[in-house]
């Protein structure tokens, strides 16, 4: 039977220092994950400063864009405005009916002018060739004449009119540009006013986030740190569950030979069993011969467990029916090891006491018929004094 032990055999020291080296590594990652910190705090210092004279520099970009925005549209109102409103109006008005005609009329009166020039001049040519200017051949020439100059007339008037349409539909055209550039102008400058301030707050912002990023350094160190450790847990919790596998492995072995020694005795809950004299309470005396009378009337056998139980060896040992009648003790199915011990140890007390008694009376009978014959305990003085 092998020696009763209630601790497990000793661990690999190398599992601990492994489990030292990976917290040792996490606590590095963590003391990197600092000195990376604040080497990032004294960069986000100088970049902060640098963000923020940029920002005042195009804050002050946007206002200066804004007044001038602000300036031009002024102007445009009190200078350009009512010079473009009258302008509008006269190009609106310029293609009336009424200058058409009156175009018209300068132009009949411009052919007219020159007819007249040119009938006089022929009436002279005529004069010198001889040619009378009352004569049929004359009146022919003048009414060929006459009907040029009515459809030069005609043409003159309808070209003028359709050049003060032209010219109207030109000036109206040049107002609508006029419009649309001081409208642009204005807009142009309101929009990079708007750009510069966009500018200066994105780059706020991304010096602000530069800042926050920051922050994932030490997030990325704490994780190393807590991985480091956590890893020294799981390293010292398989080192304790090797173990406690170990000692219960132990603990079954001593229970098998405790149960081959006992044989029957139940399953036991430990090689020890508990039995300071200052955790009991409620002493009583077992009556002489009441474990021995227990122990007489408990027949021991030699049995196997069935299989899957317990050992499935064979075994000497009583029953826990049986020693649950004898002695009042135990559920019928398992055997109290602590009170099995002690009906036994006090059945083998009894045994003595009764030895004794049958060895006195024997003693005192030789004594009668030849003599004293020594008590046991005097004759084991005299062994001892020898």
């Amino acid at each position: 039977m092998g020696k009763f032990s209630t601790t497990a055999p000793a661990p690999d020291p190398r599992i601990g220092e492994a489990a030292l080296k990976e917290a040792e590594a996490g606590q590095n990652w963590l003391d990197f994950a600092k000195t990376s910190y604040a080497q990032s705090m004294d960069r986000q210092k100088d970049l902060d400063d640098l963000t923020t004279r940029v920002t005042d520099q195009q804050l002050g970009l946007a206002a200066e864009q804004a007044a001038w925005s602000k300036e031009d549209r002024q102007r445009y109102k009190d200078v350009y405005q009512p010079i473009e409103n009258d302008y509008i109006h006269e190009a609106t008005n310029y293609a009336t009916e009424a200058r058409q005609d009156e175009a018209a009329a300068a132009a009949r009166a411009d052919v007219q002018t020159a007819a007249a020039t040119a009938r006089a001049a022929t009436q002279r040519q005529a004069a010198s060739m001889g040619i009378d200017p009352a004569s049929g051949r004359y009146a022919g020439v003048q009414a060929t004449t006459d009907m040029n100059q009515t459809l030069v007339e005609a043409g003159a008037a309808n070209t003028a009119r359709q050049a003060i349409r032209d010219k109207g539909l030109a000036l109206k055209a040049d107002v609508v540009n006029m419009g649309k550039g001081y409208a642009s102008s204005a807009g142009t400058a309101a929009a990079g006013s708007v750009n510069a301030s966009g500018n200066a707050l994105s780059g706020s912002q991304a010096s602000n986030a530069q800042a926050l990023s920051a922050s994932t350094i030490m997030n990325q160190g704490f994780a190393g740190a807590m991985q480091g450790y956590s890893g020294q847990a799981n390293a010292l919790n398989q080192q304790y569950g090797l173990q406690m596998q170990g000692w219960e492995a132990q603990q079954r072995a001593n229970a098998s030979s405790i149960g081959g020694l006992f044989g029957g005795l139940g399953t036991i809950a430990g090689a020890f069993i508990k039995s300071d004299e200052n955790v009991k309470e409620n002493f009583e005396e077992v009556p002489e011969g009441k474990a021995l009378d227990a122990v007489n009337n408990m027949p021991v056998r030699e049995w196997d467990y069935q299989p899957g139980v317990e050992d499935e060896g064979r075994h000497i040992g009583t029953m826990a029916q049986d020693f649950q009648r004898e002695t009042g003790r135990g559920d019928g199915k398992t055997i109290p090891v602590v009170d099995a011990i002690g009906v036994t140890m006090k059945a083998v007390q009894d045994l003595s006491a009764k030895f004794d008694k049958l060895e006195d009376q024997i003693g005192l009978a030789q004594n009668d018929n030849i003599g004293v014959v020594p008590h046991r305990s005097s004759r084991a003085a005299q062994k001892k004094g020898k």
